[in-house]
Parts: C-alpha cells; structure tokens; sequence
C-alpha cells in the first residue's frame, strides 16, 4: 500500500509525504523544521525513517528546512545542480544526490524522473513517483505547459497539480503589480482554467485518475473556486475521469492507493 499525505500546499509552505512499506520519501520542505517534524509525527511518520527528500527548486516555500532536516537526521537531499548551486550554504554538510533534469534513479523502494517545467527558478522540475503499486505526479510552481509536462504526467494514478489562482481574483488582489504580472507570467504560476487545461489534455486517454489542485492562492483563489473553475474546463473539454479534490494550505490530507474507490467523496465536483 502507498500512501501519499501532503502536510502544507501554498505559499507559506509546501511538504508531501509519499510512504510505502519499504520508506517513505518528502517531495519538497518548505517549512520550518520543527513544525516538519511535528507534522509528519503527527501523521504517523519518524523524520529519521525517512528515504530521502527530494526538491523540485529552491525557493523557500519549498526548501526552506532541507538543510537542517537533512543535517539533523542523516538524510539525502535530491536535486538537480542548478538548484543545489542557488540553495548553495543551505545544504552545506547534507548529503546531496544530483540527477540531472530530466534523469531520476531508485531511492529506497522509489523509482523517481524528474521533468523540466517552466518557473522562475534555476532548473525547476517535477517528478513522477513509481511506488510499484501506483504512481505519483507532482508539479507545482509552474507558469505554463507544453506536451513534455503532459507526457511526463500522464502514468500518474495521483496527480498533484498548481491550480493557484483565478485570474480575475488575482487582478483585484492586494499585491503590487510586479507581483501579478510575474504570477500570471508564463514562468509563473498556473490559473485554474490552465491547470484544468492540463489536466484535460492528461486525461483525455480516458483513464481514471485522482488529482490534488495544489499551491492554492491565499487571496486570489479558494478550494471551492479551483475545484469549480477546474471542473468546468474539464466537462468543457470532454474529460470525466478526472477525480478532483483542492489542498488546504495548511491541514493534512491523505490518499491511500489501495482506498480509491473508498474515497470517491471527496473528489465531488
């Protein structure tokens, strides 16, 4: 059984969980480290169990904590070399393993790629995640797609996807200019009728899929808006498949591999 649980989604701070009876792997650590350690205790999980964290860039929501949870626990980081160059004294004394863009290779009971996506950092990627029993797609943080995003994403059984904003809510938002304009860039972040477009291009195979719509705008979106706005590009596009639920920023949720079915209600849309 794989279970993935994301501890935090948005800008204040992103950690997934992905766990399997052989190890257990973060998909980013953009919290402090305490509160990374409470929360994955509180989930059931030591953080000295740990595989391996693995990063998709180093901006703070998703990296912050790497280094001291790496140092403190004997941990490996993974990354590309771009991105450990910008952490650069962070991960001083950690264990770096670096794959290429593109590249990947088995940590513990995992098989990850990492895939190249467009965000304003050194070399951001995503990663797909083969558990043996399923597959996990994460990409987040990105301002745009191209058929390399949809085909790197599409063996996924979980797909954890930025839906972060709705573009009329943005344009109202209480940000400077400069800061909406590099969020609606196209190596900014997606809006919900992009990520729904992604996702309809991902599904359009026709096979069922469970999605997480994650890094949700604190101001410029909310669950109830991705879920709905994502949902409706979809139908648009003819794409039923598609199982929809939107993170909390900052509550746990969880999806078990072998419960699909059980927790159809929480994919309503």
């Amino acid at each position: 059984m794989i279970t993935v649980t994301s501890l935090a989604s948005g800008s204040s701070g992103n950690a997934l969980l992905i766990k399997g009876d052989a190890g257990a792997l973060l998909v980013d650590c953009g919290l402090p480290q305490r509160t990374i350690e409470r929360q994955l205790r509180y989930v059931g999980m030591e953080p000295a169990g740990l595989t391996a964290i693995l990063l998709t860039h180093e901006h703070g929501d998703h990296a912050s904590s790497a280094g001291p949870m790496a140092r403190r626990w004997g941990l490996p980081v993974v990354c590309n070399g771009p991105t450990r160059r910008a952490l650069g004294a962070q991960l001083d004394g950690a264990q770096v393993i670096e794959w290429e863009v593109g590249g990947g290779g088995t940590i513990g009971a995992f098989h990850a790629t990492t895939f190249a996506i467009p965000h304003d950092a050194a070399a951001p990627v995503g990663y797909l995640i083969d558990a043996g029993a399923c597959c996990v797609g994460v990409a987040v943080d990105l301002g745009s797609w191209d058929e390399h995003v949809v085909t790197s994403l599409r063996a996924a059984d979980l797909l954890v996807v930025e839906a972060n904003h709705d573009r009329e809510r943005l344009l109202a938002a209480p940000y400077p200019w400069s800061i909406r304009h590099r969020i609606m860039s196209d190596r900014g972040h997606l809006d919900n009728v992009q990520a729904g477009a992604l996702l309809a291009r991902i599904g359009d195979d026709g096979r069922t899929r469970d999605v997480w719509l994650a890094h949700l705008s604190e101001h410029a979106n909310s669950p109830e808006i991705a879920v709905r706005m994502v949902g409706a590009t979809l139908r648009m596009a003819g794409v039923q498949a598609m199982r929809l639920a939107a993170l909390p920023r900052k509550q746990a949720q969880r999806w078990s591999s072998d419960m699909v079915m059980q927790q159809q209600a929480l994919f309503d849309w």
